[in-house]
């Protein structure tokens, strides 16, 4: 019996090969899991550990640009304005606008869960905010 194989009652089942990687956690070669946050993460079976392309990677994602009191989406082949919202684990996004210098209000629209990082709704992509600013929640 091979670590794909199932056993229910008298009868041996056979899963289909799945993809494998080492876990950073505890070294072994895992099956993956693809949890079911915004991010899809993908960790280990074994321990759950997080693996490459993950939230952790969260400084990979490019700094919203604010022009004229306004954040911009900071991929060039889109660029949108005021398209930046927050997502957190229980609706989708949340709504952010430039108060005053360095502060981000979050319009918090039915929810206020635990933040899970931020998107340009109009491309889809995660993006981080700027340096030098700051939530303020209501």
């Amino acid at each position: 019996m091979t670590d794909n194989d199932l056993t229910f009652g008298d009868e041996d089942y056979e899963l289909p090969d799945v993809e494998r990687r080492i876990c950073p956690s505890c070294g072994t070669n895992s099956r993956i899991i693809t949890r079911g946050d915004s991010r899809a993460t993908i960790v280990s079976k074994c321990c759950e550990a997080p693996l490459s392309g993950t939230a952790d990677d969260q400084d990979d994602e490019p700094a919203v640009l604010v022009l004229d009191g306004k954040l911009v989406c900071p991929y060039a082949d889109c660029s949108a304005t005021d398209e930046i919202v927050e997502l957190d684990v229980a609706t989708r996004s949340n709504e952010l606008t430039i108060i005053r210098p360095g502060v981000i209000s979050v319009a918090l629209g039915d929810s206020c869960f635990e933040n899970d990082g931020f998107e340009c709704e109009q491309c889809s992509r995660r993006v981080s905010l700027p340096d030098g600013y700051e939530l303020s929640y209501p």
